[in-house]
């Protein structure tokens, strides 16, 4: 039990240093990029503030929940089949990658004005990579489960990983609401109090 335990802390900690990596890696991105891909995404960063003065909230919640709960599902699906662990991988490393571009993009373009909107336009984006590590965590594990179980004829609670494995399911479903909620209703409203 002690070295199962063990072993888990290590897949967790691998997969927070991954994280870690690739949100640096978005951070640092911007400073690798041409001028005329550094203005389109001024140009895109203009639109998104121009946006949220006309806002449709109902509409923006329905597409970001959608678009978090198919994501949310994938990663969980892909838990369940036998190859599905490179696929959780590179969902985490692309997350991890846009929110650390997300950052560096309102710093570089819009300095300290860009420090405070990258802080409040982020949280959701932390609420659902947050999310995104628990799920990856416990689909790897229930991956490796389903080999032993069909490759290495392992015994294992079979119905009791599942039941977990919902479980997790659910909790992020609901950890996904309340990103998309801040996401939509909190933010944007931050941002035009600030001025931003």
């Amino acid at each position: 039990m002690r070295k199962r335990n063990i072993k888990r802390n290590k897949l967790l900690l691998k997969l927070l240093i991954m994280t870690s990596v690739f949100i640096l890696l978005g951070i640092f991105y911007i400073a690798i990029l041409s001028k005329s891909n550094k203005h389109m995404i001024k140009e895109n960063l203009e639109l998104f503030f121009s946006s949220l003065k006309k806002l449709n909230y109902t509409k923006a919640f329905i597409n970001c929940f959608s678009s978090n709960m198919i994501f949310t599902i994938f990663i969980w699906i892909f838990g369940i089949s036998i190859v599905g662990i490179p696929i959780i991988l590179i969902f985490l490393i692309i997350k991890s990658f846009i929110l650390g571009f997300s950052i560096s993009s309102f710093i570089y373009f819009y300095h300290w004005k860009g420090v405070i909107a990258s802080l409040i336009y982020i949280i959701p984006l932390i609420i659902n990579l947050f999310t995104i590590v628990i799920l990856s965590y416990y689909g790897i594990l229930f991956s490796k489960n389903l080999n032993k179980l069909l490759f290495f004829k392992k015994e294992i609670r079979f119905k009791n990983i599942m039941r977990k494995y919902l479980k997790i399911l659910l909790f992020s479903l609901l950890i996904i609401t309340l990103s998309s909620i801040i996401e939509i209703y909190v933010v944007p409203n931050i941002l035009k109090l600030l001025g931003i």
